[in-house]
């Protein structure tokens, strides 16, 4: 978050590297998309593509710099580092705080995992490009006739990048500053969406165990394997339990409320970002594949491993919203296990209000419209293949 300068600051204080960044993606945006008007129906639809797929993730990582200066996202990550996160609820049992260590243990991990992939996507799409210069001659003296500089993105600019070496290595460098900063974007807020489920999960998890182990009157224990002695006890809770039950429920109800608003925060502050960023893998990942069906040693190199992370950042983010789903189906059975004929109506109420509250669905959706799981990604990975190969078809008769 420090990359991106997106925490730790004041709340609703946006700085100027935020407004930085901002500008610069937005700015990279208008030669990218110059050249792909220039240069549509010149070039081969394999090059073409190329500059489609850097010019959607240049747009997607604008939008979330964007995100980055809303009031929104500032506050629902300080609401989440101050009320959500487990490092707050540790000391309410020995389970939480195993769930805790747990949750920051994945958190870890999934944080060095996405660390070392952005890192590897960044070097492999920036040196083969490089490399692909070298192999063609054009770092020799006299460079080959007809060879041209290979970029990691290409611009519509005013000067020569083609073949002369300054505007190659001013457009390289250049490449190599926006191609981190548009991946930081990426990835961050990726993982920033993804630790926030994490902490959800671990709250439904514990609150699920809380349910499934609440205990039963002491007499009722006292009686279990004794059946004269069971069935004439009253099998009810005493004055005293009866407090202790209410305080479980309540604080069950409370946590359960928590998530279920910040799952809404979430929707509201992130809504807009999941369905744009839905329709950059529909798009995106049929441009992949048909960049990828080149199947020479070049084009693997390069989209490749771009391809591979596209891809399993896309079935990460619908697996990883599925979690809260099949959470709350657990929730569910947890609160029917909860031991209700033994509580005074007022309790039974609770329960009833618990009962209620966990048929909630919890599937997150972007904008109200599209719920993200892994329905909705089979979906985008059907229509993807679908897509490649009319595009291939075209590629193929352009040939």
């Amino acid at each position: 978050m420090w990359v991106i300068d997106g925490w730790p600051k004041e709340a609703h204080k946006s700085q100027f590297f935020r407004y930085y960044i901002c500008i610069l993606d937005m700015v990279s945006l208008i030669p990218g998309t110059l050249y792909l008007k220039i240069n549509t129906g010149k070039i081969p639809s394999f090059e073409l593509g190329h500059t489609y797929i850097t010019v959607f993730m240049n747009a997607i990582a604008a939008l979330r710099t964007v995100l980055v200066l809303t009031r929104n996202y500032n506050e629902i990550i300080f609401y989440f580092l101050k009320e959500v996160h487990l490092f707050n609820f540790r000391r309410k049992s020995k389970y939480a705080y195993e769930t805790h260590i747990l949750v920051h243990k994945i958190s870890h991990f999934f944080t060095m995992y996405v660390f070392m992939l952005m890192c590897c996507g960044i070097l492999l799409f920036n040196l083969t490009p490089i490399y692909n210069s070298y192999a063609a001659g054009m770092f020799r003296d006299e460079p080959p006739p007809n060879a041209t500089f290979d970029h990691a993105v290409y611009f519509a600019l005013p000067f020569d990048t083609s073949t002369s070496f300054k505007g190659y290595a001013i457009v390289s460098l250049y490449n190599w500053y926006i191609c981190i900063t548009c991946s930081t974007y990426f990835c961050i807020i990726d993982l920033t969406i993804f630790i926030m489920v994490f902490h959800l999960w671990g709250h439904m998890r514990v609150l699920s165990y809380n349910l499934e182990n609440f205990p039963k009157p002491a007499s009722v224990l006292a009686a279990a394997n004794d059946t004269h002695a069971y069935t004439a006890c009253e099998n009810k809770y005493n004055e005293e339990e009866l407090v202790e039950v209410f305080i479980r429920l309540r604080d069950c109800i409370q946590i359960h409320s928590l998530v279920i608003n910040f799952s809404s925060m979430m929707a509201d502050s992130f809504g807009w970002t999941l369905l744009v960023y839905l329709f950059f893998h529909q798009v995106s990942g049929c441009l992949l594949l048909l960049e990828c069906s080149q199947l020479d040693t070049a084009a693997l190199a390069r989209y490749g491993p771009l391809t591979i992370i596209i891809f399993q950042q896309l079935i990460q983010l619908s697996v990883i919203f599925e979690l809260i789903g099949s959470s709350n189906d657990r929730l569910i059975d947890s609160v029917y296990s909860v031991p209700w004929e033994y509580m005074d109506t007022a309790n039974r109420k609770n329960v009833f209000v618990m009962l209620r509250q966990s048929q909630r669905s919890m599937n997150l959706k972007a904008c109200s419209m599209i719920t993200v799981g892994v329905q909705t990604m089979i979906a985008i990975l059907k229509t993807s293949f679908s897509y490649f190969v009319m595009l291939r078809t075209v590629a193929d008769e352009e040939e």
